[in-house]
């Protein structure tokens, strides 16, 4: 009787689902995939209709336009994400978000950009920008997009962390300060590789593994919580630059220009652990946890970075 009584219910449910519902094309894999890619806008044309009225001034054809990116809304990645177009324009980043019919817009002057943030976990991945708005008031906007769409975010990503300066590949005697991280964690040597920007000098550079604390012992096991994933700091004489691996495995990369680090400061915690904190401006703060065995590499990288930031 249960199972008559669910049935039931479960076709009531279908028929009014299939009334009020709009049917939509089925999509295959690859076609509701391509749904999250990132996409690059590269004319007025191009520009979704909510959009145009922002970009009516690039309508004439002796106008460059300004580089712009498109992150689609698309529920079934992952985690639902809102229509943006992101583009570099007068010294300034601009985020579009549609909202209904309309769309608000978030800038970001070039020179308060407190940070940025890429992170990217198998085919989901993000980018996030933290700072100082033009209306004064601090801000953040963050994009999610398909992995495999990543590229079009490396021009956006540079002029921000350069602010205006000229890309170049980073030197192979800056690369090579990584070298002996191969046989600790190659994931983390290649991302720090990676993270370099050419043109800037590697100051100091520290590889904290994942930290495990003890929670209690049963039966002669121990068992442990984790306190801390592994991650990495860099000095440069442009930023500090961050790694950290997320719980899915993925990494995460964070953009700090030396000129909006208002403070850094290491202090002691429980379990023999230390904190490294870093000030931003906008009232940022972020909070790195190291093993007391790191502690004279880390004076050695707060030493380093005095003079350096606006502290």
């Amino acid at each position: 009787m249960l199972n008559r009584l669910q049935n039931s219910i479960q076709l009531t449910w279908d028929q009014i689902y299939d009334v009020f519902v709009p049917k939509r094309p089925k999509l295959d894999a690859a076609q509701q995939t391509r749904l999250s890619w990132a996409n690059r806008v590269e004319s007025y044309a191009d520009v979704p209709e909510v959009f145009k009225d922002f970009f009516e001034p690039f309508q004439e054809a002796d106008l460059d336009f300004p580089y712009t990116v498109r992150t689609p809304s698309f529920e079934g990645f992952l985690h639902p994400t809102t229509e943006k177009l992101i583009c570099d324009l007068v010294h300034s980043i601009y985020v579009l978000e549609r909202k209904g019919g309309g769309y608000d817009v978030q800038r970001y002057p070039l020179e308060k950009i407190s940070y940025v943030r890429f992170r990217a976990v198998l085919l989901d991945a993000d980018f996030k920008i933290c700072g100082m708005t033009t209306d004064g008031k601090p801000g953040s906007s963050t994009l999610r997009f398909n992995a495999v769409t990543d590229y079009l975010f490396e021009p956006l990503l540079a002029r921000m962390r350069q602010a205006g300066g000229e890309s170049l590949d980073a030197s192979s005697s800056e690369l090579e300060k990584f070298d002996n991280w191969s046989q600790l964690n190659y994931k983390f040597m290649m991302l720090a590789r990676h993270s370099l920007l050419g043109g800037e000098t590697v100051l100091q550079a520290f590889l904290q593994p994942g930290i495990r604390l003890p929670v209690f012992t049963l039966l002669g096991i121990t068992f442990y919580r984790t306190a801390s994933l592994t991650h990495a700091g860099i000095l440069t004489d442009r930023e500090i630059i961050m790694i950290r691996e997320d719980y899915w495995y993925g990494g995460i990369q964070e953009y700090l220009p030396l000129r909006n680090v208002v403070a850094l400061s290491l202090s002691e915690r429980e379990n023999g652990l230390l904190s490294l904190c870093i000030q931003l401006s906008g009232d940022i703060q972020l909070e790195y946890l190291l093993e007391s065995t790191a502690k004279q590499e880390i004076h050695k990288f707060l030493e380093l970075s005095r003079g350096l930031t606006a502290e």
